[in-house]
């Protein structure tokens, strides 16, 4: 089964390794040439080098010369994973057997933009990824698999990105038997049920600390490592958190945004009527520390107080 495989991250790096120990015949690998740092990109070129695949370098997918090129591998199997653009029917029709993508959401739910960092963000307790066929409406083919992905209360994007990954390992081990023998069973999507995530950019990532507690927790989990991070300002220096614990609901009377105590490993820091527990942060510019850290190694005290979101927002239209 001669398969040629588009992507540039971590889950497509999995499932290639994945698809080559179960004899799949890669013919090529696509991957970007820009020099554009992405959340989750990842180098191929090891993988490739050792087992002898031609890796290619393109800005897009969808030029002439790039179309002629895969039609030449004659693919039976065209995969694309983690490409953050969309791929034209003309790129769809090339393999002779099946375009298929993935999408860490339990589709048709969750078609869209950043849909691990959204699950986390709005407080679900599981997702999916999900295995289709490729077509020219993004997330809208119909379904080969899906393999669920809990969502447990001390997990953040990191770590259930880890658990996407194996997820797309053992999708191919399940489906590519099958695939081997030009067979690819689908269930079509039921599109009234569709919902869609929109995109993230990191400037989206600023904390209201008006919100409850598990609301904030939330936003920090759902931005963490690979992603930009959840941040706030103090004293007009930007400070990415990348953890917290999860809030216990005690009732608290400071000001939003309040330090309200630091002790050697934390910083507890007031939301709306209840502290959250920081546990790492970052200064702009400095390396990440223990956020119980902060205020000693920093000139910041117990009781500063970062900005109010809609004060930041409102003095920086």
């Amino acid at each position: 089964m001669r398969v040629v495989f588009i992507t540039h991250n971590e889950l497509g790096q999995a499932c290639l390794e994945e698809l080559n120990s179960l004899g799949a015949n890669i013919q090529a690998v696509y991957t970007r040439s820009e020099q554009e740092e992405l959340a989750d990109q990842t180098d191929l070129s090891e993988f490739t080098t050792s087992n002898e695949i031609p890796l290619h370098g393109v800005e897009s997918v969808n030029t002439n010369s790039v179309k002629s090129q895969i039609m030449d591998y004659e693919p039976d199997l065209l995969f694309v994973v983690g490409w953050s653009r969309l791929v034209d029917s003309e790129v769809i029709e090339i393999p002779s057997v099946a375009a298929l993508g993935m999408h860490p959401a339990p589709l048709p739910r969750g078609r869209g933009r950043a849909p691990l960092a959204w699950s986390i963000i709005k407080g679900l307790d599981e997702t999916a990824l999900s295995l289709f066929h490729l077509v020219e409406e993004a997330d809208a083919g119909d379904i080969v698999g899906q393999e669920p992905l809990p969502i447990h209360i001390e997990d953040d994007a990191s770590s259930l990105y880890q658990k996407m990954i194996k997820a797309g390992r053992t999708l191919m081990r399940e489906h590519y038997p099958e695939f081997s023998k030009g067979i690819v069973q689908s269930t079509s999507q039921d599109h009234s049920r569709a919902t869609w995530w929109p995109k993230r950019e990191p400037h989206h990532g600023l904390i209201d600390w008006n919100q409850r507690p598990d609301v904030v927790y939330d936003w920090i989990r759902g931005q963490s490592r690979p992603y930009p991070g959840a941040f706030s300002y103090l004293q007009d220096q930007k400070i990415t958190v990348w953890g917290a614990n999860p809030p216990e609901g005690d009732t608290t009377f400071g000001c939003p945004g309040e330090i309200m105590y630091q002790d050697e490993d934390r910083l507890g820091v007031e939301a709306w009527e209840s502290t959250i527990e920081l546990t790492e942060v970052q200064v702009e510019g400095d390396d990440p520390i223990s956020a119980g850290s902060l205020v000693s190694n920093y000139d910041f005290s117990i009781g500063d107080t970062f900005i109010n979101a809609r004060d930041f927002l409102l003095e920086n239209k």
